[in-house]
């Protein structure tokens, strides 16, 4: 049997070597939930197109109490989905994003309330929420193709 020898450079390139993987972390994470990205898909989708009717609406049909089923539906969802993601371990990434886009729905309601939207507004509006479904859509397929 062979021995290498020790010498302090080979000491001191190990304790290098230890102290630099040392500062590295891992975060661990839920793995892919095909439920929350199914029902994320959809509630995007009856997002788009309330904005979609939103942009070309006119009063009274452009009111808040007109959209209350969109607005109760995005709420009990939202509801759903975060009961999901908060039930699974190692999630809060996904928790936090859906945190967000649910107070984004909050304050979306509160606008409304106080009147119609105008097509600029519904542009951005839009534009916030496609930003808020791209990435938790983004993190649940990194999930699931491991990237």
């Amino acid at each position: 049997m062979s021995f290498i020898p020790i010498t302090k450079r080979g000491i001191a390139l190990t304790l290098v070597a230890l102290s630099l993987l040392g500062g590295c972390s891992l975060v661990s994470i839920s793995p892919y939930d095909s439920n929350t990205d199914k029902a994320i898909t959809k509630l995007h989708k009856n997002t788009a197109e309330f904005f979609a009717e939103a942009i070309t609406a006119v009063e009274p049909g452009c009111a808040y109490q007109h959209h209350l089923s969109f607005y109760q539906k995005s709420k009990v969802s939202m509801s759903s989905l975060l009961v999901r993601a908060n039930a699974m371990a190692d999630n809060s990434l996904t928790v936090d994003q859906l945190g967000l886009l649910s107070s984004s729905y909050s304050n979306l309601a509160q606008l409304h309330q106080l009147g119609c939207f105008t097509p600029v507004q519904v542009d951005e509006l839009w534009a916030t929420f496609d930003v808020s479904f791209s990435a938790i859509l983004r993190l649940e397929l990194s999930k699931k193709y491991g990237r």
